[in-house]
């Protein structure tokens, strides 16, 4: 079978091939000057303007520099990401930053890595020492390295900004699950009920802890109660508290992703 890699010199699409032996993957041009593409890799530049096309004959299901489960019955792509970009201030390299003797970014591959239902995990980063600690371990850890651009990795740039690189360099994917590796008491429990969840039809699931603080806010130099009254404060064990989104990860599908949402009520 023929495996096609390819990155976009300009607009344009191959909606021209209909071959049903060829599958194509959108792979950002950095990807492939990672030292992990087989020096055995094979390249031809069609005689276009609009593609280069990297080739490489496969009998497998396994993609190039990327790690892909055995899909047979042609379900929703189903990828997990890790966003970890290397220039944070506060605490530098904080993804790479131990707790118990284990990096963060390995502590959340290693509780995400035997999830069932997911078709690919991928480390997004621009810097070396997070892409070299993602990848190490076992070869079933089966960690894809996305290599981010400095647009998406600045201090000011959003996670949804991350996400929609990600989505439009890797067309495949149609579920995305976002983890956050600076949660470092993420369980495997919880990724795989997220998971279940999207394979069953919502359309967003995720992360949320129930605080029964009572919060106030600060209003023309004044306090105000923001959830209770301030004349009849609830007892704990009367009232169901708040959900507090505790950012551990967020699944959406990709035509939610499109509206510049993470979130809906479905």
């Amino acid at each position: 079978m023929i495996r096609i890699f390819y990155t976009l010199h300009t607009r344009g699409s191959l909606e021209n091939i209909h071959n049903k032996r060829i599958k194509f993957c959108r792979v950002n041009k950095d990807v492939l000057l990672d030292p992990n593409v087989p020096v055995s890799l094979r390249y031809r530049t069609m005689n276009t303007h609009k593609y280069l096309l990297y080739i490489v004959l496969s009998s497998t299901s396994v993609f190039c520099c990327q790690h892909y489960e055995w899909n047979p019955f042609g379900r929703a792509h189903l990828a997990l990401l890790i966003l970890a970009r290397g220039g944070s201030k506060g605490i530098p390299l904080k993804n790479v930053a131990e707790i118990g003797g284990i990096p963060l970014v390995r502590n959340t591959i290693r509780e995400i890595r035997t999830v069932k239902g997911v078709d690919s995990i991928w480390v997004s980063t621009d810097h070396w020492k997070i892409a070299r600690e993602a990848q190490k371990g076992s070869p079933r850890d089966k960690i894809n390295v996305h290599w981010r651009s400095p647009e998406s990795a600045t201090d000011t740039a959003s996670s949804l900004e991350g996400i929609e690189e990600f989505l439009e360099n890797h067309q495949e994917v149609e579920i995305l699950g976002l983890l956050q590796c600076t949660s470092p008491f993420i369980s495997s429990e919880y990724v795989q009920f997220a998971v279940d969840s999207m394979r069953s039809g919502y359309e967003c699931v995720f992360s949320v802890t129930r605080s029964h603080k009572l919060r106030w806010r600060e209003l023309d130099y004044k306090l105000v109660p923001v959830n209770f009254e301030a004349s009849r404060r609830p007892r704990r064990q009367d009232w169901n508290g708040d959900l507090v989104e505790n950012g551990m990860f967020y699944f959406a599908t990709r035509r939610l992703i499109g509206k510049g949402l993470l979130q809906s009520d479905k």
